[in-house]
């Protein structure tokens, strides 16, 4: 009776000493070499994914930020950045779905915040983008963007005071970040408050004089207040520090077009030109400084240029306009009645013409204003003519 009880209670033990051998052999506490090893194999896919992710390569960036996670499941970033991916492609439910993800990772964090509230204002939900900028503050007040979020959507609301009370308190937080003054300022620029803006850029210039983005935006309010000598100055100092800024380059041509110095500007985007010959803008803008200086005929060689390398072009379409229906006006002069019928004819063509370059400038948003009031000129200028010719014929 006593032998079957003897081997139960000596199997059993038998048992659980194997339960906890084989338990010690499968539960091994990972060692902080694995986790380095983990975390670095993280952050190599990461990084190779992010630059998939600057090349608009976006699959191959999601291969590599998924083998981020792979390798290492606590990798925020890797989160945030497949959401970034998934927002990127237009999926709002994936990208949504992933900083969330992020968030129940680590609540404490910002970017899921900051991430999840630009995919709401980009729906255009701005009660929901406001409040996870807001929410994101709370658990974290130290992301500069999560501010400029939220100021973001009380713009759009119409709430400026809102914006300007919530910038006021970005700057008491933050006085020696350069991205708070030029947030800052682009609010003001927003207002059209252009002296403001000017004034605020200024010092913050004066403590950081080779940020170039800077100097662009005291530049874009010194255009508005028409000091254009002093952006000019501006625009030179960014090309003494880069001498390789075309589009710094660019701008300081277009702010010599507004003084009406032509010559000089022609000379620059020749410039630029020489340097790239394969941008359309240059030689649009190129066109547009020879219309100035009054030489049509080089200037529509430019323009035409700028065409066979965009198609799409808008600001050469103007241009081309601008020469037809100037040549119009021209033949067309002050007495209709005085004109031979071949004559007006003549101008009815170049009229036509003019309105068929303006048509493909009004499909761009840009240029549709300024086309439009040129088309209604040129439709009432055809009216005339046709009236005229039908009394000669």
């Amino acid at each position: 009776m006593t032998l079957p009880r003897i081997m139960t209670f000596a199997g059993l033990a038998a048992a659980l000493l194997v339960a906890a051998c084989a338990t010690s052999q499968t539960v091994k506490p990972v060692t902080e070499d694995q986790l380095k090893a983990k975390r670095e194999a993280a952050q190599a896919s990461y990084s190779i994914g992010q630059q998939y992710f600057a090349q608009n390569d976006l699959e191959a960036a999601l291969r590599n930020f998924r083998e981020a996670l792979a390798n290492d499941s606590t990798f925020y970033e890797g989160y945030i950045a497949i959401g970034a991916v998934y927002r990127k492609q237009r999926d709002a439910a994936s990208a949504e779905e992933w900083f969330k993800r992020a968030q129940r990772l680590d609540p404490k964090q910002p970017k899921a915040y900051e991430g999840l509230g630009d995919l709401y204002l980009s729906m255009g939900n701005m009660d929901q983008a406001l409040a996870t900028y807001l929410d994101g503050l709370k658990k974290d007040s130290t992301l500069v963007d999560l501010y400029n979020g939220a100021a973001e959507v009380y713009m759009r609301q119409n709430r400026v005071a809102e914006a300007e009370s919530l910038f006021n308190v970005v700057m008491r937080r933050f006085p020696e970040d350069q991205n708070v003054q030029r947030m800052w300022a682009d609010f003001l620029y927003k207002q059209k408050r252009y002296q403001e803006a000017a004034n605020a850029l200024a010092p913050v210039i004066a403590r950081f004089p080779k940020v170039a983005t800077l100097r662009e935006k005291l530049v874009d309010a010194l255009i508005e207040l028409k000091k254009y000598d002093q952006a000019v100055a501006q625009l030179d100092t960014v090309l003494q520090q880069d001498p390789n800024d075309n589009q710094a380059l660019l701008r300081k041509g277009a702010v010599l077009m507004l003084q009406d110095k032509a010559r000089q500007a022609a000379a620059v985007f020749e410039d630029l030109v020489k340097r790239d010959s394969t941008k359309a803008e240059y030689y649009a803008y190129w066109g547009q400084a020879l219309v100035q200086q009054g030489n049509s005929g080089t200037a529509e060689s430019r323009f035409r240029r700028a065409l066979a390398l965009d198609p799409n072009n808008s600001q050469s379409y103007m241009g081309l306009g601008y020469i037809r229906r100037n040549a119009a006006d021209q033949k067309r002069g002050t007495n209709l009645t005085a004109l031979s019928l071949s004559t007006l004819k003549a101008c009815k063509a170049l009229y036509e013409e003019a309105r068929s370059y303006y048509n493909k400038a009004a499909n761009d948003p840009g240029y549709a204003a300024d086309a439009g009031a040129q088309i209604d000129y040129i439709d009432r200028s055809v009216k005339a003519i046709d009236k005229e010719i039908f009394v000669k014929e």
